[in-house]
């Protein structure tokens, strides 16, 4: 069953919340949140292990708390090491945390709108792409079409596991189509994938995707579990 949850991250910055929630993830997600420095990336950083926490409770119908084990691909991609037919992928941006848990590869990326700094939309965006945001007269539909297609190939490189490895000109986004593969010279690495465009909240995007033909579609909403997390904790 393919699952997409989301969560307001602010609620964890009140100490005692945070603290419970320490209390309730596993040792190697604690790890990373006390490696963040500032409050609010701590804040993020515990979110994700408490959507870790949640899910699997949900899926191995249990109310303990999971010490998971974490292996890595090439590129630093985890896994589960004792259910590796479950498999999930995070995300944080602003006041937001989110993840996908599937049956099969997946990806999941949300970003958090924001002013565009010069030069960045001709590194990240397709040849196709750029044109299309060069079309466009209003700013904010540019802003707009640019957080659409990187948030998309954010998700994408997730997936596939190389992350900032890859070249994101050379991932082609059609959103009319429901796609999203490697460009003609890439062409050798595509592979059929499900991808979804989400709009959780104002201001925010959120994309999933998934590979593996066959399998069960992508959720038409992502689940806003803020109040079962802090519930867990």
């Amino acid at each position: 069953m393919t699952a997409v949850y989301i969560a307001r991250t602010d609620g964890f910055l009140e100490e005692a919340a945070f603290r419970r929630g320490c209390a309730a993830i596993d040792s190697a997600r604690l790890a990373a949140v006390n490696a963040c420095r500032r409050r609010e990336d701590k804040a993020r950083s515990l979110c994700c292990g408490l959507l870790l926490q949640y899910a699997m409770r949900r899926r191995l119908r249990t109310e303990k708390k999971r010490d998971l084990r974490y292996g890595y691909g090439t590129y630093g991609k985890p896994y589960f090491v004792d259910y590796p037919r479950i498999h999930f992928s995070l995300s944080h941006s602003g006041r937001y945390a989110a993840a996908v848990f599937a049956d099969c590869e997946t990806g999941i990326d949300i970003q958090r709108r924001r002013p565009l700094r010069d030069g960045v939309a001709c590194r990240v965006l397709s040849e196709r792409e750029f044109a299309r945001y060069e079309r466009m007269e209003d700013g904010e539909a540019r802003t707009d079409w640019f957080f659409r297609c990187w948030c998309a190939k954010e998700s994408y490189t997730k997936l596939t596991g190389d992350g900032l490895t890859r070249d994101f000109r050379r991932i082609a986004f059609l959103p009319e189509e429901g796609r999203i593969f490697p460009d003609c010279e890439q062409a050798g690495e595509t592979f059929p994938v499900v991808i979804r465009e989400y709009i959780p909240f104002p201001g925010y995007y959120l994309h999933v995707c998934m590979a593996a033909p066959g399998s069960r579609p992508l959720p038409e909403q992502a689940e806003d579990v803020t109040a079962q997390l802090l519930r867990l904790v």
